[in-house]
């Protein structure tokens, strides 16, 4: 998994995609003693990139990316790991997804509201993209 270069990113703008808008996952991550007594509301925001001419000619799931299975992952992730920063959260969430065979990239926004609150703002969200 890598960062993607300048003309990596412009292709990008151009490519099929699969966006998944608003997972909502409880888990503990954070560097305050308070952030590990209990879960805390994350929402992610995920994009797929990925090549649909097969699953378009043949019209088969198997040739494209589930996305409830997408869903499922990013969940497992936010609910099942304990990291301190949402920089490493996003990282495991990219390195998951870029296991399905079709994904050529992914980009990941996760969004932690009680953060946005310490911040005395409206949201704080950490946006993370990769490639193979």
């Amino acid at each position: 998994m890598r960062a993607l270069t300048q003309d990596e990113y412009a292709a990008l703008a151009r490519a099929d995609r699969i966006e998944i808008l608003g997972i909502a996952a409880d888990g503990v991550h954070g560097v305050y003693a308070e952030e590990f007594l209990a879960p805390q509301a994350f929402t992610v925001d995920v994009t797929l990139w990925l090549s649909m001419d097969s699953a378009v000619a043949g019209d088969e799931l198997d040739a494209t990316i589930d996305y409830v299975v997408a869903s499922e992952d990013v969940r497992h992730v936010v609910e099942t790991s304990t990291v301190l920063l949402v920089e490493s959260l996003a990282a495991a969430i990219c390195e998951t997804l870029l296991e399905r065979p079709a994904a050529i990239a992914v980009s990941v926004s996760v969004h932690k509201p009680r953060a946005a609150r310490d911040a005395i703002a409206d949201d704080v969200r950490l946006t993370m993209t990769r490639t193979r």
